[in-house]
């Protein structure tokens, strides 16, 4: 097999990142948007000891749950990987990569629900896109895998609608006036659904843009509902997004949005779930596994700005709430204020800290819940768990692949009462999901 080769191939599964796998006479081709019992004719584009990836040229059997991806640059984009899967399959693809994950790794046959989303477009409530800004061109889009390559579009079919109009409204302000405003590298805009207030943040290597004060006045004047425009300085030459300097260009400086009954202040550095509708039924699934009761004292690590420690607070006896970052304390600390809430102890530090704090006060912990980020548990977490040894760990994983490999650990002392998931970011292959571990 060799570059450039046309071969006749069907799909008998899917990788983890959604591509169609063939085989010929065993070798293992990897075909990107081929789905699972379609025939096609591929072009080999890269071979290597062990497999080969190739692209469609001709769709020879295509599948009856195959769609018309909505979006143009779907193909191009990188990051709607299932827009050509109708929203049934889609489902069903998720499902069976937890699955198999579970069987892979621990010997496990499952059967998760999975919650899907009525309207799986639109949803995304946080949109962060670079612009390229040069003598004579301004450029906005997301990148290219795998390159820092500029793709132009004019509607995200994921991202808010207002998100989609506000960039457009950037690049046309600045090219009206012919000015380019060098030093803006990313424009970072926040939705609250239940508010629908705006917040835009414009990240720029310079502490001002040109003609600022016009375009945050027109950007005001055209879009009512942005509430809160920041410039945010960052001159770093890597790829972090937000710089340390935050300069407000609006009176207000948060948004606030509701999730599940509970008011929550919205900062550009705070974290929050990008699709509330997603996030109100993953958090009651979270609880609902839990079945948590007024005699209980919860522990929530990684808690963020405090969804669901006050979430939980309102079932049980008492939370308290752990993270890292000391900005995300303070506003947690607000959003309890905010909803009347008195129940939730608040700590800065690591897990394997706060453990240690809650062991020396001989404080009995009855369930703890943990929502890492894609990485997930570090060392220190899951050490803190099995020295803590609560009754049930709720695990709350954006990223199957890790959580297989937490629960393996984790496995010495828990087992898997029930698993449940939910998704979270249609048109993608990522799926969030909830565990219930209890005490063996």
């Amino acid at each position: 097999m060799n570059r450039n080769d046309l071969l006749t191939l069907t799909a008998i599964d899917y990788t983890e990142n959604a591509l169609g796998v063939a085989k010929v006479d065993g070798f293992v081709v990897f075909v990107n948007g081929l789905m699972v019992g379609e025939s096609a004719i591929v072009r080999i584009e890269k071979v290597t000891a062990h497999h080969a990836f190739g692209s469609v040229t001709e769709l020879i059997t295509p599948s009856p749950e195959r769609v018309i991806p909505r979006c143009p640059i779907a193909d191009q984009c990188g990051g709607c990987q299932l827009q050509h899967m109708n929203a049934t399959h889609q489902l069903a693809f998720k499902k069976a990569h937890v699955q198999s994950l579970f069987k892979r790794h621990l010997d496990l046959d499952i059967d998760p629900i999975i919650h899907g989303m009525e309207d799986p477009w639109f949803y995304r409530n946080k949109s962060q896109v670079p612009f390229e800004v040069t003598k004579r061109s301004l450029t906005y889009g997301f990148y290219r895998p795998r390159s820092h390559d500029i793709l132009p579009f004019e509607t995200c079919f994921i991202q808010s609608d207002e998100s989609n109009r506000i960039l457009r409204f950037i690049a046309d302000f600045y090219e009206r006036k012919a000015i380019q405003p060098t030093g803006l590298k990313t424009v970072l805009i926040k939705k609250a659904r239940s508010s629908r207030e705006l917040m835009v943040v414009l990240i720029s290597a310079k502490p001002k843009l040109p003609n600022q004060a016009s375009l945050v006045e027109s950007l005001l004047s055209t879009f009512p509902t942005i509430k809160s425009i920041i410039l945010n300085v960052n001159t770093r030459n890597d790829n972090v997004i937000l710089g340390d300097e935050y300069i407000p260009l609006t009176p207000q400086t948060n948004i606030t949005d509701e999730l599940n009954g509970l008011r929550f202040e919205i900062s550009a550095p705070s974290f929050y779930q990008v699709n509330p509708i997603q996030a109100e039924v993953l958090y009651e699934s979270a609880l609902h596994l839990a079945k948590l009761t007024k005699k209980d004292t919860v522990l929530d690590l990684y808690c963020g700005i405090g969804t669901i420690a006050l979430s939980a607070a309102q079932k049980v006896k008492s939370v308290i709430g752990v993270e890292i970052v000391e900005a995300a304390i303070d506003d947690a600390k607000r959003n309890a204020q905010h909803n009347g809430i008195s129940n939730v102890r608040w700590i800065v530090g690591d897990a394997g800290q706060a453990v240690q704090t809650l062991m020396e006060e001989r404080l009995p912990i009855d369930a703890v819940i943990v929502d890492p980020p894609r990485k997930g548990l570090d060392p220190l977490s899951k050490q803190a768990l099995l020295t803590l040894m609560p009754k049930k760990i709720i695990y709350v994983s954006c990223d199957p692949g890790t959580l297989v490999r937490d629960l393996k650990e984790l496995s010495e002392a828990y087992t898997i009462k029930a698993v449940e998931l939910t998704d979270m970011f249609p048109q993608t292959v990522h799926v969030e999901t909830v565990c219930l571990l209890s005490r063996i």
